[in-house]
């Protein structure tokens, strides 16, 4: 049971993530958590006094410590980072991405080297990153096609992360299994692919089989494939590599057409997973039974449903 001091620095954390972090106002941090505006202020107050609110809001965690207990151990995780589900559910993944990049910034030590996945929650993460060049921190992808990290980064999108990027250079999906085969034996996409299995940390998102995950949204799949995945079962996707609930990889073609690091070498590497949302439940649970995961990074509802899940 959480003593009084913990429950009052818990409500704090989460007024705080809300009010820094979310840019809600007071009023509408108190009808979302049930209390007046009065006892909003107090507790800002506390934030602050507590220094719970620094540069960034420390423990982001803390007003979750049952449901990251529960889900460390129903899991088998090294650790869980979970945050107050936002009020506008369309900015889950750039609400997870800030706490995936607040958590690299605490861990990461000088000189290591990050893996990168592929998709939006990934490239918020990247792009949320606030660490001082003189660190030397690097970043290497996961998989090919992702010239759009390193556009934001050369942008100027991202002015808080300036170390290097190995950038597998490849599409992430061609369009014969040939092709993919040519790539996969170039001396320059086997030097990154075999350097990304280095990363201290590797970064990952969770797709899921809805519209708007990414891997749809981008036209990567084509209907034929979307309904091969559905009627094997499929679940999700880590990499645009689909699995059942279980965590069992596919047995299908558009696997031999990727270009990128494969699951099963996930499971011998520190892999930090971002990924939220109700139609992402099942995915997340797929994922997990996998082994694929060492941290999950992911929201208060989500929390609460994997919890009970039972993959169905």
């Amino acid at each position: 049971m959480l003593t009084q001091e913990v429950y009052i620095d818990s409500l704090a954390t989460k007024v705080a993530w809300y009010y820094y972090k979310e840019k809600l106002t007071q009023t509408e941090i108190a009808e979302i958590m049930g209390l007046n505006r009065v006892k909003v202020v107090r507790l800002l107050e506390i934030a602050r006094m507590e220094n719970i609110v620094q540069f960034h809001i420390k423990g982001i965690e803390v007003n979750c410590l049952e449901l990251k207990k529960a889900l460390i151990e129903q899991y088998k995780l090294d650790d869980a980072i979970i945050v107050p589900t936002p009020k506008n559910k369309k900015e889950i993944r750039l609400t997870l991405a800030k706490a995936a990049a607040q958590l690299l910034q605490d861990m990461i030590m000088d000189n290591e080297l990050v893996g990168m996945g592929w998709g939006e929650a990934v490239s918020h993460t990247l792009n949320n990153l606030n660490i001082e060049s003189s660190r030397n921190i690097s970043v290497v992808t996961l998989t090919g096609g992702v010239n759009n990290y390193i556009q934001k980064r050369n942008s100027g999108i991202n002015q808080g992360f300036n170390g290097p990027i190995y950038a597998i250079p490849s599409p992430f999906i061609t369009s014969t299994e040939e092709i993919a085969e040519q790539f996969l034996t170039e001396p320059s996409v086997k030097e990154i692919l075999e350097l990304a299995l280095l990363s201290k940390y590797a970064i990952v998102g969770i797709g899921s089989l809805s519209q708007e995950a990414t891997i749809f949204q981008e036209n990567k799949l084509t209907l034929n494939e979307v309904t091969t995945i559905k009627n094997l079962n499929g679940v999700g996707d880590i990499l645009g590599q689909f699995y059942d609930r279980n965590g069992d990889i596919l047995d299908i073609p558009l696997h031999k057409r990727l270009i990128g690091t494969h699951l099963s070498k996930l499971k011998e590497m520190n892999v930090i997973a971002v990924a939220g949302g109700q139609e992402k439940v099942r995915a997340i649970y797929g994922a997990l039974k996998g082994g694929y995961i060492s941290t999950l990074i992911t929201d208060e509802e989500t929390a609460v449903q994997l919890i009970s899940f039972k993959g169905e």
